[in-house]
């Protein structure tokens, strides 16, 4: 069944800002006698799954009607900058309190905002070290737009599988699946990123054809990725065939269960509520999380640091539903640019 044209993807909403909160728990690092989110790295592989199927949903339908890929990428540059550079700024500051570099956290804080990889030191984006996956999904949009659209289900799904092959060959050799942050591991990112965001046209496109039926409660389908991320320390396996099993298996049906299900009424605000707050959040998360760590003195800073990531975030979700009066969530068939967290 196609969906209608104000249909919204509420239960997505919600499973994006969990996603969201849970990237920030990992990133706090916070001593806990459970280990919750200690692999929550693994959001960020939901992210791109997200991002491939909501903007397959809302943009290939335009590709065909003539939208280019320039344009599209600009669109979505345009949609990123506000929120990068929200991360940009308490980033340079975190990155010279940790260094005393005026020069490297200058230079950080510029290329952040052009969403440019610093090709010296270690990390790629020094100032805001997630912005890593904010790049490859541009990378990825273009990619999109210029010929990814033209492909069949077939040969995205081959494509997919190369790059899942790939992943897991470096993701053996590192030992976790937690790649992208450093510049050496650019590749691996890439990789990660096209797993998961090639794979999410392949299910848009199945799903905008026939919208399957409920598979299960939607407080269900809504709970169990973020359990099944908070729960895989506890199985023992090696964390790289953990990661790799959740990336390939474990998100991929459990998303579908998700894209499927329909919340009530009742629960359509704070759905819609915690969809506005992740990408704001992802974005600003770190070098807050960083400054806290300087000035609080390591995790007790950490911990008292997710209070403002949270303010932080609201504010600018706040700023940002009124100076584009939209809903915070894409529309199954939209007009309005999908927004990732």
């Amino acid at each position: 069944m196609k969906t209608d044209p104000g249909e919204r993807l509420l239960l997505l909403d919600g499973l994006r800002g969990f996603a969201a909160i849970g990237v920030l728990v990992f990133h706090a690092r916070l001593s806990a006698p459970f280990p919750a989110f200690t692999r929550g790295y693994l959001f960020v592989d939901l992210f791109f799954l997200l991002s491939g199927f909501v903007l397959t949903l809302a943009f290939e339908p335009r590709f065909g009607a003539g939208i280019d890929a320039v344009t599209f990428l600009r669109r979505r540059f345009r949609r990123f900058l506000p929120m990068v550079a929200a991360g940009a700024i308490p980033g340079a500051f975190a990155l010279f309190g940790a260094t005393g570099n005026g020069g490297l956290a200058l230079a950080a804080f510029v290329l952040s905002l052009a969403m440019v990889p610093m090709l010296t030191g270690g990390m790629t984006f020094p100032a805001n070290t997630p912005q890593w996956s904010l790049f490859a999904e541009l990378a990825l949009n273009l990619l999109h737009g210029m010929k990814l659209h033209r492909l069949t289900d077939a040969k995205l799904a081959l494509l997919a599988l190369a790059c899942l092959a790939g992943l897991v060959m470096l993701m053996a050799r590192a030992g976790d699946g937690d790649l992208g942050g450093d510049l050496r591991q650019l590749p691996a990112g890439l990789l990660r990123g096209g797993w998961s965001y090639l794979l999410g046209i392949v299910m848009a496109r199945r799903w905008r054809a026939r919208r399957p039926a409920s598979a299960a409660d939607w407080r269900i389908a809504l709970l169990m990725p973020i359990a099944l991320v908070a729960l895989l320390p506890l199985v023992p396996l090696p964390v790289w065939i953990g990661d790799a099993l959740v990336m390939s298996l474990g998100f991929p049906p459990l998303f579908w269960i998700a894209a499927t299900a329909t919340p009530p009424r009742i629960a359509e605000r704070p759905l819609a509520l915690l969809g506005s707050l992740s990408f704001p959040l992802y974005a600003v998360h770190f070098p807050i999380l960083m400054l806290a760590s300087q000035l609080g003195g390591g995790e007790r800073g950490r911990l008292f640091g997710i209070f403002p990531a949270l303010l932080a975030a609201g504010i600018l979700a706040l700023s940002s539903a009124r100076s584009r009066r939209t809903a915070p969530y894409p529309r199954a068939s939209a007009r309005d640019e999908t927004r990732l967290a």
